[in-house]
């Protein structure tokens, strides 16, 4: 199966960065996937009244070119049949000249009514590597930094759930709470001369996140390699780890624009929370 649609980027897009946040991507490639079910028949009245939703089980992504508003992007989404009835599903977002902005890839189990069933229409396999894959745990290496965040209720989608996107957002801020809590605030990173930038990630989910309630993040850092280093999370709740990611940041020269080695400076805030040197 397979879709194709544009989507206008917007202003509200913007994130401190200045440019448009991981999470817009992913709202579009989440409209993809069900226009895919809406070519199977799966209306929006239909899937609300049979209770339809795909719950997110892995997924990848990896962004080429950072954009801005008012730019109309391509959106191409492909459906591929996995085992026990879930969906590969395979997407690029692309500029309007064909230049590949955004990869995605998520691994998904339809359910009915909160029951797992198989979408029929849907065949095949997938035609290039499956880029997701199961995150090993913490191996009790090094430091890690413990944060609360309570999800909001606000955040749920049409169903009552937190989509792939809002998750993403509990993870970005368990980044920002990292950060803050090492000291490596923003007149820090202007003295070192030393930023980084979310280049994509994996993550696995392995239960449903609880609306409203207050989760623990669990943050390291794998490894650093070179000019890359992988950030590390683990998301639980009342002691159960129900969301885990690695996310690959670009390690960025402030005054220079241009990726650097990780500086003797910044190995000072983080280098104690590597789990792997």
């Amino acid at each position: 199966m397979r879709d194709e649609y544009n989507a206008l980027t917007r202003f509200a897009d913007l994130d401190t960065q200045r440019h448009v946040t991981s999470r817009t991507y992913e709202s579009f490639a989440l409209e993809g996937r069900y226009r895919v079910l809406a070519q199977l028949g799966f209306t929006r009245e239909k899937i609300q009244e049979e209770q339809i939703y795909l719950n997110s089980v892995s997924g990848y992504s990896k962004f080429h070119r950072q954009q801005f508003p008012g730019v109309e992007l391509r959106v191409e989404t492909e459906a591929f049949a996995a085992d026990a009835g879930q969906i590969h599903w395979d997407q690029k977002i692309l500029e309007p000249s064909g230049e590949l902005v955004c990869h995605l890839q998520q691994l998904t189990q339809p359910v009915k009514a909160g029951v797992p069933f198989t979408l029929a229409g849907i065949s095949g396999l997938p035609h290039g590597s499956v880029l997701y894959e199961p995150l090993p745990p913490w191996s009790g290496k090094g430091n890690r930094i413990e944060a609360q965040y309570t999800i909001p209720y606000a955040d749920r989608d049409f169903a009552g759930k937190y989509n792939l996107a809002s998750l993403w957002k509990i993870f970005e801020e368990g980044r920002w709470l990292f950060v803050e809590k090492i000291g490596l605030t923003y007149e820090k990173i202007v003295e070192i001369d030393t930023t980084s930038f979310y280049m994509g990630g994996i993550c696995n989910i392995y239960g449903e996140v609880p609306a409203g309630r207050t989760l623990q993040l669990m943050t390291w850092i794998e490894r650093i390699d070179k000019i890359r280093y992988w950030f590390r999370q683990d998301v639980l709740y009342e002691g159960k780890v129900l969301l885990s990611m690695r996310d690959e940041q670009l390690i960025v020269s402030l005054s220079r624009a241009r990726p650097q080695r990780a500086t003797p400076k910044f190995m000072e805030y983080i280098g104690k929370y590597v789990e792997n040197p």
